[in-house]
């Protein structure tokens, strides 16, 4: 199964948890109206986000106590609109984010204190922590305005994300545990009534899999985010960097809106920029790899020279289109095998390497892959016996080690004077990098 496959089944046990939730939640309506005629501590309760007198008086049937507590369970514990809602704009912009919901928690109006996030009572109506996340959102944003800066602020949006993925989820816990520890004797029952799934010797309840569905949706789309902070920055203008931090904060504050209006239109949203991500999520994370490792290795190298000893196991290369059974930007493994020159994932674990064996794909190619070396990048060009050349990218970490290099992985370098070619060479690099 593939990956996007996997998401969108993810994103229908979500949305099957939403319907079976909602339909819960008119039961408990219903039973909120009875209950409170027939019990006088009902008041101490949660409040619930129904007013009783909006329920019809006239009554038919009865109501299991058991069925009324976990109904209640599913409409006061999940909230899966509340939850699911704010998730596109805190992954896109993760601490501004999280200075919205506190705003709208300490001066929205009246109507939304309701929600499970943003209620008079939740975690976020804090001044102090108002404050502290909007110091936290300029200092995070102004070095993106230049390319100087930048990289730095690149670095730090990973820390960003992952710091209010964990914030959130605690939030989301806390919240839980609060309500189950302050709950009545049906308020027990409730807890016992929620439903558990099992998938063979995993068991997990309805909040651990919305705990679950948050991270992915966090981590899809600031993925996303991130390639394409990374694209603007390698652009030669200044001010595209700016434009595109203003345009991510104004779209994260409109997401913002929209969720205080309503949170299932939200999450809404949510669920379609998440399709949009999830899409090109692979697409974007084997180009993301490939421009890390080409920058970023020849730099860890001259610190670390360790890190400059050519593995044994091949060296990385990255595929410039797609070769057998791996699409372009690809990062694989290239060495010298008793068949000829295989391919293999860099990572034993990579999705790369389901279905494939143990060798990996077989180039057929009837001499040895020439080496070009570049400013940038080097190359390495494998034709095949179909006179198809295969590109390959190398990074300039293995530079001090070149020649050991050559003799693992059966490499014949190739020198180049006639001055069209480095031209050739030099103009490649630069369409890779632009």
């Amino acid at each position: 199964m593939s990956w996007i496959a996997k998401v969108t089944l993810a994103v229908v046990l979500i949305i099957g948890l939403a319907v079976h939730a909602t339909g819960q939640s008119d039961r408990a309506q219903v039973a909120s109206d009875e209950t409170a005629e027939m019990e006088s501590d009902s008041l101490s309760r949660t409040r619930s986000a129904v007013d009783a007198d909006d329920i019809p008086n006239a009554l038919e049937g009865e109501f299991d106590t058991r069925d009324i507590a976990a109904a209640t369970a599913w409409a006061d514990q999940l909230h899966l609109a509340d939850w699911l809602g704010p998730l596109a704009p805190l992954a896109l912009s993760p601490f501004f984010g999280v200075a919205c919901l506190s705003g709208l928690s300490l001066w929205g109006p009246d109507w939304i204190t309701d929600n499970a996030l943003l209620g008079s009572a939740g975690p976020l109506r804090s001044v102090p922590l108002f404050a502290v996340f909007s110091v936290l959102a300029v200092l995070t944003s102004v070095p993106r305005l230049s390319k100087v800066s930048k990289p730095f602020a690149q670095a730090m949006d990973q820390l960003e994300a992952y710091s209010v993925i964990v914030i959130l989820l605690a939030i989301k816990i806390t919240a839980s545990m609060t309500a189950e520890s302050v709950g009545t004797d049906e308020a027990q029952l409730a807890a016992e009534a929620m439903p558990v799934y099992t998938a063979g010797i995993f068991s997990f309840t309805a909040n651990a899999l919305l705990l679950v569905a948050m991270t992915v949706n966090m981590l899809v789309i600031n993925s996303v985010k991130f390639f394409f902070e990374f694209l603007v920055w390698l652009t030669p203008f200044p001010t595209v960097d700016a434009i595109f931090e203003v345009c991510n904060k104004s779209l994260c504050a409109a997401l913002m809106a929209v969720y205080a209006l309503s949170p299932t239109l939200a999450t809404v949203f949510n669920f379609a920029i998440l399709f949009v991500a999830a899409l090109i999520f692979r697409w974007a994370a084997r180009r993301v790899k490939f421009y890390r490792t080409m920058l970023l290795d020849p730099v860890l190298a001259r610190i670390w020279p360790g890190f400059a000893t050519p593995d044994p196991r091949g060296v990385i290369v990255f595929a410039q289109s797609a070769v057998g059974p791996f699409p372009a930007k690809s990062c694989l493994r290239l060495r010298r095998g008793d068949e000829g020159w295989l391919l293999t994932p860099a990572t034993p674990w990579s999705p790369l390497s389901w279905g494939l064996g143990s060798d990996g794909h077989v180039l057929q190619c009837g001499s040895s892959p020439r080496l070009v070396r570049g400013w940038l990048t080097h190359s390495i060009h494998v034709k095949a016996d179909d006179d198809d050349v295969v590109l390959l990218k190398v990074s300039r970490r293995h530079d001090m080690h070149m020649t050991i290099v050559l003799e693992q992985c059966g490499l014949i370098e190739h020198t180049e004077t006639n001055e069209s070619a480095g031209d050739a060479t030099a103009r490649d690099n630069a369409i890779e990098f632009a």
